[in-house]
């Protein structure tokens, strides 16, 4: 592949990433949403972190999932659940989270 190929690729890329960034904001940015939707997007951020660590917890289901003391990311998780849930606060979540797999990890080796 060629130098100019190379850049072409890249800035398609650029081109096909920032796109579907910048377009919601250049289309909606000075509009008022309804209300309904304003607090369907306010779920969002949470549906996708869910998404994103569930299989990290639980494992990925082709070899079964992972319910089990031996799990440290789900030991973990189950102490930052209510630090998340009476804190809200991701520093503390963070926190918690960090010192409860580190604790696991050094308990179940």
């Amino acid at each position: 592949m060629s130098y100019s190929d190379t850049l072409l690729c890249i800035f398609g890329l650029f081109v096909v990433s920032y796109i579907p960034r910048i377009l919601p904001f250049a289309l909606l940015g000075n509009r008022e949403l309804p209300r309904g939707f304003r607090l369907w997007l306010q779920y969002v951020p949470t549906a996708v972190f869910g998404a994103l660590i569930f299989t990290s917890i639980f494992g990925t289901g082709v070899d079964g999932f992972r319910f089990s003391w031996e799990n440290k990311e789900l030991l973990a998780s189950i102490i930052v659940l209510p630090v998340a849930a009476a804190t809200r606060s991701l520093p503390y979540s963070i926190i918690s989270g960090l010192l409860a797999y580190g604790a696991a990890q050094y308990m179940l080796g």
